[in-house]
Formats: structure tokens, sequence, C-alpha cells
């Protein structure tokens, strides 16, 4: 079974909205808008802002829902840990809505997956305290998380190497060095030239990767001598700067790559390990590296570079193509507002309302899962008065009252902020004042978790995975 791909228009006035969708609209309801605040109406029956809870019939409980789109699950965001949910909810057979205003941060990573950058994963991982979320989780749930990623990009043509044990140091575009615990195989290949030659080439005409800098740099760093090179590019450029993608799709075109390595053959003569920014095609890359490396008797690795940066959309599209491959909705271009029915002696998520442009529309769901990220990615919002609100029910946030601490004096510093967010249980369930779990069916993972400080430790990928791997056992057993 293969899922759908909707995308709506967020902004623009649309069609009004007629039968069902009209009912839900009782007053105006502005995008971003909550639909309840948790301290205020947790627990209750009707939601704020004009959006109630779904009335549904007696008879409509044992059966079908009241409300435009029936789901067992909602997921809400994009990203790798949303992706990777809703994958792994799809995988238990339930029937998965991911629904995401934009495109997650894929496309600005590197692609690797860093789970602790301080010593070796596994031991960071298991020796986590809390409100860590790794303490929460487990190594066990972080192992089986990664396996299945693992095995879905394997199957996609899309191999990483790596392991818990020990982290890979790879190269980065201005020249220094980065730790993830697994890369793209295209990228830990710099690794097998060990001591050896290396020559870093940039391409006429690509602003995104200054070789003679990276070279420079990188041998300082090393130790030993790292040559550059600057190859051209056959035929005719656009008249503009070439983005990352533009050169992908070039690569992908044999003729063009023969044509390209002809060029480069006399400039390369003598060189044995040849480093090129990650352009070499999206998803014919293992291909396109193969015919270069027959063709100029060299080994080939790929280093990230600015974004658009192409080994994090082939992750990307690894992720979304086994999600609809998988039978998930993809709605993009909505915003989720969180709907709470609060009969039956306790609050329960009854679903969420998707704004468009077109008007509201009603997801009923068995659970939700919030995969929304932290501040810099919109699941938390910051207002003037001091506030952080999650942006989906309105959760409590753990964070500093005084926003005048809420960063360092200094960029390089830690920054207080990176650890607000929300206080979970074991099963991923956020968290009241009391420590109990607010709603029994909501669940929230990744960036969304308050307890770690993602971009010090190296750990936003590992924690992402494992986190949606213990929320989708528990929202789905």
């Amino acid at each position: 079974m293969s899922g759908r791909l909707l995308r709506v228009p967020r902004r623009g006035p649309g069609p009004a909205p007629t039968g069902r969708a009209r009912r839900w609209r009782a007053h105006s309801l502005p995008a971003g808008a909550l639909a309840r605040a948790a301290a205020a109406w947790l627990g209750t029956y009707t939601a704020t802002d004009g959006v109630r809870a779904t009335r549904r019939p007696r008879a409509s409980r044992a059966g079908r829902a009241l409300g435009d789109v029936v789901t067992d699950l909602i997921v809400v965001g994009a990203g790798l840990t949303g992706l990777f949910a809703a994958w792994q909810a799809a995988r238990r057979g339930a029937q998965c809505t991911l629904v995401t205003s934009g495109r997650g941060g894929l496309e600005l990573s590197s692609g690797c997956l860093g789970i602790a950058s301080s010593g070796p994963p596994r031991r960071q991982v298991a020796d986590a305290a809390l409100p860590h979320p790794y303490a929460l989780v487990g190594l066990e749930a972080l192992r089986r998380a990664v396996d299945d990623l693992l095995g879905l990009l394997e199957a996609s043509h899309l191999p990483y190497a790596g392991g818990l044990e020990s982290n890979l140091e790879l190269p980065t575009a201005a020249g220094g060095t980065t730790c993830a615990a697994y890369a793209p195989r295209s990228l830990a290949r710099v690794l097998d030239a060990g001591d050896g030659p290396v020559t870093l080439a940039g391409f006429t005409g690509f602003r995104d990767f200054d070789s003679v800098l990276a070279a420079n740099r990188l041998s300082a760093r090393l130790k030993r001598p790292v040559a550059a090179a600057d190859l051209p590019l056959p035929g005719s450029l656009p008249l503009r700067d070439l983005y990352s993608t533009d050169l992908a799709r070039r690569f992908e075109d044999p003729d063009w790559l023969a044509q390209a390595c002809a060029a480069w053959r006399p400039i390369l003569i003598g060189v044995r390990n040849l480093g090129l920014p990650a352009v070499l095609g999206f998803r014919q890359h293992a291909s396109v590296i193969a015919a270069i490396e027959e063709f100029l008797e060299l080994t080939v690795f790929e280093i990230p570079t600015l974004p658009p940066c192409l080994p994090g959309l082939r992750l990307e599209s690894a992720l979304r193509e086994a999600c609809l491959a998988s039978g998930v909705d993809l709605i993009e271009g909505a915003t989720a507002i969180g709907r709470v029915d609060g009969r039956n002696a306790g609050a329960r998520a009854s679903g969420i309302i998707a704004q468009t442009a077109g008007g509201p529309h009603v997801i009923d769901a068995g659970a939700v899962l919030l995969a929304t990220g932290d501040l810099l990615h919109g699941g938390l919002v910051a207002r003037q008065s001091g506030r952080l609100q999650e942006s989906v029910f309105d959760l409590p946030v753990v964070h500093s009252t005084d926003r005048s601490t809420w960063t360092a004096p200094h960029l390089s510093d830690p920054q207080p902020y990176a650890t607000f967010g929300l206080r979970v249980d074991a099963h991923m369930r956020p968290l009241g004042a009391d420590g109990a779990p607010l709603i029994p069916n909501l669940f929230a993972a990744g960036g969304l978790l308050a307890g770690a400080r993602r971009t010090e430790e190296g750990s936003r990928q590992g924690i992402g995975l494992a986190t949606a791997w213990r929320a989708v056992e528990s929202a789905v057993p």
C-alpha cells in the first residue's frame, strides 16, 4: 500500500470552507493559533481560540470518527525525527498521517548521524544521566533505531559507515574536521586513504567550495600535505551562482560526466585520493562515483558543502520515499493546531486541525506524536513577554522565566536555551508540574525534549532517532 502526498498552500484567501470544515471555525482562526493554554484548560472539554474538541456521537466512538481525516497516528514535523517516526509507525501496521508546515532540517545537514562527539558514542549514551533523553530511552532503543535506519538506507542504495564504538573524523568544506558516529559511505571513504596523499578539488564557477582554503587548513590540522586543484566543467554555465543541486543533475548525465572526466584526466595525473564537493549526483550518486573512479583510476570521496547539502537531501529523500511506500499520508504546507477532548476522567488528544489557506481541516487520530524541533525549528516559540510556548498543544516548557539568562555572553559558550523543551517520561509522554503525563495519548520526540545540549554534545541525530523509536513503540504497541 502506498501513501499519498498532499501539498497545500499556506497563504492566500482560498475558497470558503463548506460542510464539515465550516463547523470548526466558530471564530477566526489565525495561522499559528494555539488550540488551548495548558495551564488553564488542560483536562477540560472546550479548547481556546474558538476551536472545539470533536463532539463525537456515541455510535462513532466505536466506528468511524467524525472529521475530515481519520488515522491511527498523527506525526507533526518532517525532519529526521518525524520522518523516521512515521516510517516506524507504518512498519508496525499503523495508519499514519504526517503533517508539516514545510521542509525539515535535513536539507541543511551533512547527512551524518551524530550520537555523541565527546567520546565513544556507546559509552556516552550508557552513562547519560537524567534528565538527558538518552537516560530515558537507554542504549538498546538507540541500537534498534540505528539498525532500522541503516537497513532502510542500505536498501535505498545509500550505504553508511561507522558504529557506536568510535566516531569518524571527517573533513569539512572549511578545512576543519567534524565527528560523527555514522556517515554516508561516500563521505567516509576519505578514511580509506590513511596517511596517503590527498588532493581536494573544486569546480570552476562553484563558489560553495574553495579547494585552496580547505586544503591549506586541513593540511595544518592533519600535519601533512594536502594538495588543491580546480577542475573545469564542460558546457555553458548559468548566468548566476551554481548550486549543488545544479551540479548534481549534471553529474547524472552520462555524456556530460564523460566529458568532465576527460577534461580532468591531465590535471589529476598522479592523484590517488581525490576529495570533491558532495554534488556527485542525487539518486544515482553511487554510480556517478564509480564511473569517475573507473575513468580516472583513483579513489573519490565527497566533502559536504553549504546548504542545500546533497548528503542531507539524499537522506531526506530515502526517508520520504520509504514513508510513502509504507502507506504514510504526507500533508505539506499545513500548520498543526492541537485538539484535546477532556471527557471521561482525563484529557486525550483527539487529533489536530490542519490550518491551511483553504481553511481548517480536522484530522482525528488515536495518538499524536510531536516531532517539531526546538527553538530553531519552530517547535518552541518565544514570546516578547518572556513566555516560551510549545507550538501545537501549548504544553508546559522547561525554561528560565528570566529571558536575560537564555543566552551566554559569547557565541562559543554553552547556551542555556539549548536545554529548554518538554519534560517527558520513559514512554515519551509530556509531563506536567506534578510529574504525571498531561495527555496519555500524546507523545514527543527529538529536539522538542528538554535536558540535552544537542549541538555541543553532537547528539542531535541520535536523540532524534532513539526517542522517535521509543515514542512509536509506546504509541503503536
